[in-house]
């Protein structure tokens, strides 16, 4: 009788310190599953770095967005190329990557946006709608003696949601420093942020193409207007001028 009350006692003892020793293991286990998410994380994020750093490669043309045409204006502070596409599809696409190769006279490359670390408006355009009409522009190219430009796209994924419009007010267009300055504001009038907003300007005397140039902007917020500045390649003096903003994400 003794002994299993001895025992008894011993047991009970113990209960607290076998308790406390299951709560450490529960979260040691906790940690560990803690820690491996935090690895699956910064796997994922040296994956998305290295991708980046290799630059943009397309391997299959997009069935839907077609190349309308093509042009490059070149300026004093170097050249831009305009890409005008189309989206033949009943449903607006998103990440739509856009590959292009500027050459000069001889034929020869001298410019391509396939170079690693340019950012994501130099390479795609982030929302294109249904049956919709675009003039891209790259007015980052530094190269000489740009004459034209080839330019391939590759599949967006379908975006769910309506896609809202955005409303330009052009302001003032200026000469400066020999150049052309067009300032404008712009108003998100949906319930959606539009995240590296890029606002596309274009330039046309006669017809023909004779300035471009673009401004992004890092957000603009649900309701919001803020002002621009876009910088032409080329001289828009005296032109017609062509402005659209498409929106980079959907609502809904």
């Amino acid at each position: 009788m003794r002994h299993r009350e001895r025992r008894a006692r011993r047991a009970l003892s113990l209960a607290p310190a076998l308790g406390a020793l299951a709560a450490v293991a529960l979260l040691l286990s906790g940690c560990e599953t803690t820690a491996e998410k935090s690895a699956k994380l910064e796997r994922a994020a040296k994956r998305q770095k290295i991708a980046q750093q290799q630059g943009l490669t397309i391997s299959r043309t997009s069935r839907y967005v077609k190349v309308l045409g093509t042009a490059v204006v070149q300026g004093r502070e170097g050249a831009a190329a305009v890409v005008t596409l189309r989206n033949d599809s009943p449903h607006a696409l998103r990440h739509v990557p856009v590959s292009i190769a500027v050459k000069d006279s001889g034929g020869a490359t001298v410019y391509s946006n396939g170079t690693p670390g340019l950012a994501t408006t130099l390479t795609s355009i982030a929302l294109l709608p249904a049956h919709a009409k675009l003039a891209w522009v790259d007015d980052q190219i530094q190269a000489k003696g740009a004459a034209s430009v080839t330019a391939r796209v590759g599949e967006g994924a379908a975006a769910s949601g309506t896609v809202p419009d955005l409303t330009i007010a052009v302001q003032q267009l200026a000469a400066e420093g020999g150049g052309s300055t067009l300032e404008g504001a712009i108003h998100n009038g949906s319930s959606t942020a539009q995240p590296e907003l890029v606002i596309y300007a274009l330039a046309r005397r006669g017809g023909r193409l004779v300035a471009a140039g673009r401004a992004v902007l890092a957000s603009l917020d649900p309701g919001a207007s803020t002002p621009f500045q876009v910088f032409f390649v080329g001289s828009a003096a005296g032109a017609k001028l062509e402005v659209s903003a498409p929106a980079t994400a959907s609502a809904g």
